[in-house]
């Protein structure tokens, strides 16, 4: 094995790095890229991902509170009815609604979503993305990481260009 010249670790993405090869590791796969094929590294934040998640999460949340508006109207009208048939009817109904509202809510009161961050490998046959969120232990030294793998890109490619 070679000798790790940096090493960085966040929650689901591993990545070390050598004086030859770049080594990733992720819950889904793992890669190895020679440093003769990278042009570049960069961290980007995937701030479109995060919008339409938010976006998404935001509906999701708005949406249940309607229902529970509709079977408190419908409750109102429990109290207003003249007759005993309307007034069991309208109870039943807003009853209903607000447990459909209250089941939906409990079942999609998700996270707030966070905003993602890549590793992006750049290279002459297209960029590769590695995901990761900053907000994890370990996450705040990418700079330094990248840092040194732009560094070590820049004499291999002097020395063996």
């Amino acid at each position: 094995m070679e000798n790790i010249l940096s090493h960085f670790n966040a929650d689901n993405l591993d990545i070390k790095l050598t004086s030859e090869k770049l080594f990733i590791n992720t819950t889904a796969s793992t890669e190895a890229f020679a440093l003769r094929s990278i042009n570049g590294i960069g961290v980007i934040d995937l701030v479109d991902d995060y919008n339409k998640a938010l976006t998404i999460w935001k509906k999701k949340s708005y949406s249940h509170y309607f229902l529970f508006f509709f079977g408190f109207i419908f409750l109102l009208g429990v109290f207003v009815g003249d007759s005993t048939s309307r007034v069991i009817s309208n109870l039943c109904c807003s009853l209903i609604f607000i447990g459909i509202g209250y089941f939906l809510m409990k079942k999609s009161n998700k996270e707030k979503p966070n905003l993602m961050s890549a590793v992006r490998i750049m290279m002459s046959g297209g960029n590769r993305d590695f995901q990761f969120d900053k907000t994890e232990s370990g996450s705040g030294n990418i700079a330094e990481f990248v840092a040194k793998v732009e560094s070590t890109l820049t004499s291999y490619h002097k020395n063996n260009g």
